[in-house]
């Protein structure tokens, strides 16, 4: 039997930055990068890839990548983001911002409209293979 090598395989000219524990970790982080100017290359280990598409996110690990001649700079970053305490986030006037309340809100209540309205084609599908079944 052959043993598969799990270790990340680099890509041309990117280095391995860090290795997120999920994609929500790894969206935090690759926006970090991205504010300031850092591109990033998301590898996916294991089935990885495959989960977030059918899941939503996965928890096999999510490499980040990042250009060589950028990968201390991006080091420095994530080391200066440990400094910030969840008292200085949390203190930001954009969470006392009514109009990203009152935003964020209007997309919760279309999101609930959706899964509404996807729950109620589920169960027409439903009802209608249970009556062909029995006609």
């Amino acid at each position: 039997m052959v043993k598969k090598n799990k270790k990340p395989q680099p890509m041309d000219g990117f280095k391995l930055l860090i290795t997120a524990n999920d994609t929500i970790e790894a969206n935090i982080i690759e926006s970090k990068l991205k504010a300031s100017g850092i591109e990033t290359i998301r590898k996916y280990r294991e089935p990885g890839a495959y989960l977030t598409l059918v899941l939503g996110k996965t928890i096999m690990g999510v490499d980040i990548l990042v250009a060589e001649d950028k990968l201390e700079e991006a080091r420095c970053l994530l080391e200066s983001a440990l400094e910030v305490s969840d008292e200085d986030i949390l203190s930001d006037d954009s969470f006392n911002d009514d109009a990203i309340k009152a935003r964020n809100e209007e997309s919760l209540k279309k999101l609930s409209l959706y899964a509404w309205i996807m729950m109620s084609i589920l169960l027409i599908i439903i009802a209608a293979a249970i009556v062909i079944y029995f006609l």
